[in-house]
């Protein structure tokens, strides 16, 4: 014959998985918070990337310059 799980038996077990779901979403609801939004680490990257490309400009420039001049 099959086994059955006492009731106080099967709540408590529904009540503790019910709990550890709650810590997720809870958990996960302050991550998204707290965390840095995207836009604003890809604005961080682009500054980043348009100052070695300003840098780059330059040092090719004065190559050029220096072509021009010989």
């Amino acid at each position: 014959m099959s086994k059955k799980i006492a009731y106080s038996k099967l709540t408590f077990i529904l009540s503790v998985i019910g709990f550890l779901g709650s810590l997720g979403f809870y958990f996960g609801v302050l991550r998204e918070i707290y965390s840095e939004p995207d836009s604003k680490v890809v604005i961080e990257r682009l500054e980043k990337e348009n100052k070695e490309l300003k840098t780059q400009v330059k040092v090719l420039t004065g190559m050029v310059d220096e072509c021009k001049d010989e």
